[in-house]
């Protein structure tokens, strides 16, 4: 029997168009699994997974790592011999450097990231045995990043600064190469699920590009370069798990072990991450648990209008009377909770609130405290 005849026979289809889910418990939690559109996962319904010992959510429980920070100005030398030196704006922090064009500081157009690649750091000195370049060369690969600044001092600046950067990262202890099989890998930003099963924090937001027609269409009407959305929730058991509003059950739970272990994540394009940096105090936590309690098993709303035009305020989302009548797309959900925690700039952002809205590409979408950074892809290749 198929997949497609097993997943009817046990009831989970209504509309083969159509996202479907199923429902499990975590503790008294309505839970959200992904199946997918016309891709249905061999499932044993007979077998509940596990709940976490604890579903408060929480914070990451990590020690504070000092990284030294510098950005300005830099010249980086072409691999074409004609264009020679270039300006790049470069910004070295957190085991990476990134530049991007100097009339774009918003898109990077190079990223160097120590974590996920392993790097040579050589240094160039001229007569007198000042610093004059640096380089950095991935491992097993024909590529090279050649760097100086205007002046040998600050060169030495820019030089001291990366091996800091360099000499703590994952890729200075081991031997990393897997971006290799990848053109130009330099280009896109990676975060392997490893690391990213570490660093991803409550209110991450996470963006997805599905496979299926319907996603394709809702991209198509939407103008959207992502058809879904959800937040990031790490609860205190260390378990990850996205908040999500789904046309099939609502507003439920998804764990991203079973996304892992189910292998859902291949319905999926693309999957990304955009990382928030803010105070995660306790005020912070508890907000957003209350949003999750708030609106569990709410509503999904997608009306034919809305693909046409979105006018929904956020005080229509968030503010209504009566809570268990309220009703989210996917990204108005992100919304509605980046208003609660009074991180959204509802006065100098621009609707509609479409998945591809929340996207780093979008100057109308703006946040009062904190810091999002631009997506970074999710590499499951190594799973």
């Amino acid at each position: 029997m198929d997949k497609m005849n097993l997943a009817q026979n046990n009831g989970q289809i209504q509309n083969q168009n159509q996202l479907q889910s199923i429902i499990v418990c975590h503790n008294g939690l309505q839970s959200t699994y992904f199946i997918g559109n016309n891709h249905f996962p061999q499932i044993d319904q007979t077998t509940i997974p596990p709940g976490d010992s604890d579903t408060r959510i929480t914070s990451r429980d990590v020690s504070q790592k000092y990284f030294p920070h510098m950005e300005g100005m830099i010249l980086k030398k072409s691999p074409h011999q004609i264009q020679g030196w270039q300006q790049r704006w470069a910004v070295c922090s957190d085991n990476r450097l990134v530049y991007y064009l100097p009339n774009n500081q918003n898109t990077p157009f190079g990223i160097i990231d120590f974590n996920i690649m392993t790097y040579s750091l050589q240094r160039i000195i001229d007569q007198h045995g000042n610093l004059i370049e640096f380089v950095l060369v991935p491992s097993g690969s024909r590529k090279n990043f050649i760097f100086k600044a205007k002046t040998t001092l600050e060169t030495q600046k820019w030089f001291n600064t990366v091996f800091e950067c360099w000499k703590s990262s994952e890729g200075a202890k081991k031997i990393l190469q897997s971006l290799n099989k990848y053109p130009k890998f330099w280009r896109t930003d990676r975060i392997t699920y490893e690391y990213f099963s570490q660093v991803g924090e409550v209110g991450d937001i996470l963006l997805f590009r599905g496979r299926g027609i319907n996603c394709q269409i809702q991209r198509g009407l939407t103008g959207s370069e992502y058809d879904h959305a959800a937040i990031l929730l790490r609860f205190q058991s260390g378990s990850l798990y996205m908040l999500e509003a789904t046309g099939y059950f609502g507003v439920g739970l998804c764990s991203w072990k079973d996304m892992i272990e189910n292998r859902w994540f291949e319905l999926y394009e693309k999957i990304m991450i955009r990382r928030l940096d803010i105070d995660r105090d306790h005020q912070f936590i508890r907000t957003v648990q209350e949003f999750v309690n708030e609106n569990m098993g709410n509503k999904y709303q997608l009306q034919p209008t809305q693909v046409l035009q979105n006018n929904r305020s956020v005080q229509q989302i968030n503010n209504s009377t009566n809570r268990q009548q309220r009703t989210f797309f996917c990204s108005e959900l992100i919304v509605a909770l980046y208003k609660k925690l009074g991180i959204f700039d509802q006065k100098n952002s621009i609707g509609p609130y479409w998945p591809g809205y929340l996207s780093s590409l979008n100057r109308g979408f703006n946040i009062l405290k904190g810091k999002l950074h631009a997506e970074q892809l999710i590499d499951f290749s190594e799973i």
